[in-house]
């Protein structure tokens, strides 16, 4: 029973593995299968045996024909998963490269961007040094021929009537005509001499102020009052204002000088009509105006009127520093000064002053 169950297994995967067998394992089986017929059992026996090792022969050859397949497949996918690996390590160096190469590109774009603005900065203010050179250059010419004709005018006429003052036999209608011409010339070079000083004070920040409670209104009368007096012209010089009093923080004589240059400016070019100072109150600031009905200023000329040594008409005296002191005076008080463009019947110039100290240093 036991021999018969033992055929039955060992038959079955005989038939299994037949299958794939070849001719020769058919022929065993086959001889098997003739000698258990035949009861011999025993040849049975080893015939299946033979049989079942050269089954195993072949399953082991075929299966390890399979895992040779599959260790060399499993070796090509490892071959191409370290591929992989490494080309995702090349392209994240590649990656890591180029990050770094454009951070370092735009490192060098900003600092010659940044060089390159410096660069300009510094075209700039050496243009603008060259140009400040030309000016001082120019300025210092002007002055020099400036000076050397207003200065010689009064000389001369000093010199020479001092020396008719020392003739013998002079009367006195005379040496009172030469007083006077001695006295103007003299003012005059005094004028000059002041206008050099004070420009040159300004611009150094030198000059003082002495900053205290003044009434414009009461001030303007005596300018005008004084200015009326010692006029060197027909037009008559007045004062109008609405205002009875007007307190403000200022330095009265800074304030005074530049009145007195508005209106002996307006005076050289008003001989006949009127020169009227006026006043007023607009907010926080006192407007003053000088007016005048002489022959005015032409448009294109307003843009140089507050330089210096700019003279509109070079056979009028003065340096021409009136108009560019004036500005500085204004500008440190913290007010401002401009040429009324919409006056037309001669020239109007107007400037402001804070009611309280505002100065700009």
């Amino acid at each position: 029973m036991k021999k018969r169950l033992f055929s039955l297994i060992l038959l079955t995967k005989i038939c299994v593995l037949c299958i794939t067998a070849s001719n020769n394992n058919l022929l065993l089986w086959q001889k098997a299968q003739k000698a258990t017929e035949s009861g011999d059992y025993e040849k049975a026996y080893q015939t299946y045996q033979e049989l079942n090792r050269q089954c195993d022969s072949i399953y082991q050859k075929v299966y390890g024909e399979e895992v040779e397949d599959l260790r060399t497949t499993y070796q090509i996918d490892e071959l191409e998963l370290q591929n992989k690996q490494s080309a995702n390590h090349l392209l994240s160096y590649l990656i890591g490269a180029i990050s770094s190469l454009s951070v370092l590109i735009l490192i060098c774009l900003f600092f010659f961007r940044r060089q390159n603005k410096q660069l300009t900065i510094s075209r700039q203010k050496l243009e603008e040094a060259k140009i400040l050179a030309e000016e001082s250059v120019k300025n210092k010419s002007l002055f020099l021929s400036n000076m050397s004709h207003e200065v010689r005018t009064p000389l001369n006429a000093l010199s020479g009537f001092s020396n008719i003052l020392s003739m013998d036999g002079i009367d006195n209608e005379t040496i009172r005509e030469c007083d006077d011409i001695i006295r103007l010339n003299s003012d005059l070079l005094l004028k000059l001499i002041n206008d050099v000083v004070d420009i040159s004070c300004i611009d150094l920040e030198h000059m003082s102020f002495n900053i205290s409670s003044c009434d414009a209104v009461a001030l303007c009368k005596y300018v005008v009052q004084t200015m009326e007096k010692i006029k060197h012209t027909q037009a008559d010089i007045l004062f109008h204002s609405e205002l009875e009093s007007l307190i403000i923080n200022t330095d009265s004589s800074r304030l005074q000088q530049i009145l007195i240059n508005l209106i002996v400016n307006a005076s050289k070019f008003t001989k006949q009509g009127k020169i009227i100072l006026s006043l007023e109150q607009k907010g926080r600031e006192a407007c003053f105006a000088v007016t005048d009905t002489g022959c005015g200023i032409a448009p294109e000329l307003h843009s140089r009127l507050f330089g210096r040594f700019e003279k509109l008409d070079e056979k009028a005296q003065g340096t021409g520093l009136g108009l560019s002191i004036c500005q500085l005076i204004i500008r440190r008080l913290g007010g401002d000064i401009l040429i009324d463009p919409t006056y037309t019947d001669g020239a109007r110039f107007v400037f402001t002053h804070p009611l309280e100290e505002r100065r700009r240093i």
